[in-house]
């Protein structure tokens, strides 16, 4: 079953209004899963991901494929933090689907769904691009994600089948231009919000079911993911387990 993939976009004008782009889609095999670390967050059992001890092949549960690498992107974890990087294709996504983890005092694989995750990214984009995390199923090409550029914007895109609409791209004081950002969501009611280092940034309608929280939807879950050319960095990732 995979749970990576790259998928060509068409961003010729990456604005603050909604963009429909076709696209093309791609995805390579995963691997087994391993131990998380184990966390508590506002109550709720987490795992948390920091890439520094133990078998690269095994982190983030062993659902990152440092094996099978799909041009033009580039896979690998060394330093303590996981890297995406791009050098040759300006219009190209690599997702990164986190589709199970295990939290602690448990001996259970759970799935993501209803999940939230939080990340720190580093981004070294050259043009438009950016890293991020979203909520949904890159292999079901389903999926909200929002991402910061090196700029100290953010977007937010949304993928539906082959459709991929950029909702919406700004700057936000909140957001470090240069430096890393820890970028996270949460579920409320019908929308989910998305937060840069703290601060609520956006809230966006729930459509389709990506955040299901915990309903059992296929098409729900967790992950990561970074577009455009350059190098893109994340750590200290942390999935929450629903209420």
């Amino acid at each position: 079953m995979s749970n990576l993939g790259n998928e060509m976009i068409s961003l010729t004008q990456f604005s603050k209004v909604t963009l429909v782009a076709a696209l093309a889609f791609g995805s390579v095999p995963a691997t087994a899963f391993s131990e998380e670390q184990a966390a508590v967050t506002d109550g709720r059992a987490a795992a948390v991901e920091n890439f520094e001890a133990g078998d690269p092949a095994l982190m983030l549960g062993g659902q990152v494929d440092l094996v099978n690498q799909t041009p033009p992107w580039l896979v690998s974890i060394s330093g303590g933090k996981l890297f995406m990087e791009n050098k040759l294709e300006p219009l190209s996504l690599h997702y990164n689907d986190i589709g199970w983890v295990q939290f602690p005092g448990t001996d259970v694989l759970a799935s993501t769904d209803g999940a939230v995750v939080s990340a720190t990214v580093d981004v070294k984009n050259m043009g438009k691009g950016g890293a991020g995390i979203f909520v949904g199923s890159g292999k079901a090409g389903t999926y909200l994600f929002f991402s910061v550029d090196g700029q100290g914007q953010y977007h937010v895109l949304r993928k539906d089948g082959r459709s991929l609409r950029a909702l919406r791209s700004a700057k936000h004081v909140a957001i470090h231009a240069g430096a890393p950002n820890e970028l996270a969501f949460e579920l409320r009611g019908a929308n989910v919000v998305f937060f840069a280092n703290g601060t609520e940034i956006i809230k966006v309608p729930n459509e389709n079911g990506m955040a299901s929280a915990g309903r059992g939807n296929d098409q729900a879950g967790v992950g990561l993911a970074a577009f455009g050319i350059g190098v893109f960095s994340f750590d200290d990732v942390e999935i929450v387990r629903p209420d």
